[in-house]
């Protein structure tokens, strides 16, 4: 049982015994005022100077980061010691804006969940909604009940709570986002709604209130059975989130959908079941898009309907991982560039053809071996004239978890990325850009790799290969990890291999 329920269960116990003469501790009969400056004291130590937002400059002070779930988090394990300590406790609102409710087979008692939203007395919240044990191969029949008594409980407070984080075993416990949670939520930043089983969406739909309207919302994580209400689709509605700028969606399978302006966007298991050939008006809206991420990825329409409306915009950084590169299209707007998880087949070369960013990372992709680095050495095209190699203007290389090349393959190709760049250029255009490509058609010089960085499992490296890297490479690390534990080590400075 968590501290929560046991500090006011026991609190209700302590008032139904009679009165009299009882044994305490010294620390118990303190005055209330020593008491209160102890708890304060004790609540200081748990608040920081944080951002507000991700994206916001305004610093603001707040609960420092806890497990919900600790024995000792903040008033919870105070309350827990005595009725007396619990009413001290209770007069200080700001002591109740943070509260975790457990839905698994003990879950936290309901008399518990309406104290602490009482003694809070309308301070904006901070709410955790979650599970002591996740085991995905024992079902929970009763979390779902649980969690509607929670939800019906926290329903007309949602106006005054700040963050709502539900973490549950089923996504059928999961709430649908505009109809379980509904009506003014003008306090509401950061939204998180997530499971650990996908085994479908809630069967039942309750009458909403109205519109959920979030005018401060700046983080959106959820189960995209979260979304099967429908109200996504509507723009009325996702115009009463415009301050949005974060959004990770999981497990989401619309016909269609629209979102709010974002910065960040993760689409992970995500499935647009549409076989339109042609999109009818913008889905997304992306036009100050800075952050994209893809994971687990197998159907091509996902890319299909978010590149149809990037042409133009320059993004920052796009994380591709655990996807299958058939699905991938063409990704030749982002500086900053990362495969995490990744098979590479032959097509995968074909499909860097059309980046043209500076920055790549390759992380635990099986297919960056030697024959990855000679396609990479060799231009694509070449004429008495000009030579185009693929990704031209990339200058940093990272590899993480890469252990099926060489140092001396990997050498041959800066060798050659070096013999292209100091060549007399004259600039040439991407051939395979079409005319709505704006960028891709800029001239694209061959650049030298300037930065160079290879950790985790990875190749040995000879001394012999370590200091031509390091004479031929601005910025140069190596520190590769060997099956039997080994780790080759090049000390820059020194230009040096140590092994450890």
């Amino acid at each position: 049982m968590s501290a929560f329920s046991t500090a006011i269960i026991a609190r209700s116990c302590y008032l139904l015994l009679d009165s009299g003469p009882k044994p305490c501790a010294p620390a118990t009969d303190l005055p209330t005022e020593i008491l209160l400056r102890i708890f304060h004291l004790v609540y200081t130590e748990n608040r920081s100077l944080q951002l507000e937002s991700f994206h916001s400059e305004h610093v603001c002070e707040d609960w420092t980061h806890e497990e919900p779930l600790s024995p000792a988090l903040f008033p919870f394990a105070i309350a827990a010691v005595c009725s007396r300590w619990c009413d001290v406790a209770a007069t200080v609102p700001e002591f109740w804006t943070r509260m975790t409710v457990m839905v698994d087979k003990n879950p936290t008692d309901i008399s518990a969940i309406r104290a602490c939203l009482r003694w809070s007395r309308s301070l904006p919240l901070d709410i955790t909604v979650t599970r002591s044990i996740i085991d995905h191969n024992t079902p929970d029949e009763v979390e779902c009940q649980h969690a509607q008594n929670v939800r019906a409980l926290l329903r007309p407070h949602l106006d005054h709570i700040r963050r709502l984080h539900i973490s549950v075993l089923h996504s059928t416990t999961l709430p649908f986002l505009f109809t379980d949670l509904d009506g003014p939520a003008k306090l509401l930043q950061r939204l998180k709604l997530a499971s650990a089983i996908d085994d479908g969406g809630s069967t039942q739909i309750h009458p909403s209130r109205g519109p959920l309207v979030t005018p401060v919302l700046d983080t959106l994580d959820i189960s995209g059975r979260c979304l099967q209400d429908g109200s996504l689709k509507r723009p009325a509605q996702t115009a009463l989130m415009s301050k949005i700028t974060s959004v990770n969606i999981s497990r989401y399978h619309p016909s269609s959908a629209n979102l709010p302006i974002l910065d960040d966007l993760t689409l992970c298991d995500v499935h647009f079941d549409t076989n339109q050939k042609k999109l009818a008006g913008s889905t997304f809206s992306l036009s100050r898009l800075q952050t994209l991420a893809f994971e687990k990825l197998d159907n091509s329409h996902v890319l299909k309907v978010v590149f149809a409306v990037l042409i133009g915009v320059r993004l920052s950084s796009t994380i591709i991982t655990d996807c299958k590169v058939n699905t991938l299209g063409r990704i030749g707007f982002t500086d900053y560039l990362t495969f995490e998880n990744m098979d590479i087949p032959k097509n995968f070369i074909n499909m860097l053809h059309h980046w043209n960013g500076s920055s790549l990372t390759l992380d635990n992709c099986d297919g960056v071996d030697d024959r990855f680095f000679d396609v990479m050495s060799r231009p694509f095209k070449s004429t008495s004239e000009e030579e185009c190699y693929i990704v031209p203007r990339m200058m940093k290389l990272r590899l993480l978890n890469c252990d099926r090349f060489t140092a001396p393959a990997l050498k041959r190709f800066i060798q050659a990325r070096i013999r292209a760049a100091s060549a007399l250029q004259w600039g040439f255009l991407n051939p395979l850009a079409t005319e709505s490509d704006e960028e891709d058609m800029l001239m694209m010089n061959t650049k030298a790799i300037g930065w160079l960085d290879v950790r985790g499992r990875g190749p040995v490296i000879t001394k012999a290969d370590a200091v031509w890297l390091s004479e031929h490479v601005g910025m140069f690390s190596w520190d590769a990890l060997q099956p039997d534990g080994k780790r080759y080590v090049v000390e820059y400075d020194l230009k040096k291999v140590v092994v450890k």
